[in-house]
């Protein structure tokens, strides 16, 4: 099975990705703060992350760099899940390899798709 690692503090926003992804049939794990995010990836090794930017303690830019350093989870893709719209976060997400950069509130056909479209360019990069 699929694992997404979802990463987001806001409360509702994972109950419903968690949802909407295991009603896809993925297997999706969370995280509420950055620490605990790349931990997590360690120990799950996700097959993608959706990572928010605005996260307590550690923001989401840093956890995607400590993902990037580390050659156990490197090559996760990761697609951002944020409210800032601003070209500078995008620009600065898109510079550290992010997948996908979708713009809080986000609608499901948008993040399935999404989540499909990266998930598919995986596999055919692995192979």
């Amino acid at each position: 099975m699929i694992k997404i690692l979802l990463v987001d503090d806001a409360k509702n926003i994972v109950l419903v990705v968690k949802k909407c992804l295991e009603k896809q049939g993925y297997e999706v794990v969370t995280a509420r703060e950055g620490l605990s995010a790349i931990k997590k990836a360690q120990k799950v090794e996700p097959d993608l992350i959706l990572l928010d930017i605005i996260l307590p303690k550690m923001n989401g830019f840093l956890v995607f760099e400590a993902i990037k350093e580390d050659p156990k989870t490197k090559n996760i893709p990761v697609i951002i899940l944020s409210a800032k719209s601003e070209k500078e976060d995008l620009d600065k997400a898109m510079s550290l390899g992010a997948k996908d950069y979708l713009v809080k509130p986000i609608k499901k056909k948008d993040l399935i798709q999404s989540v499909r479209i990266v998930l598919k360019e995986e596999n055919i990069n692995e192979k």
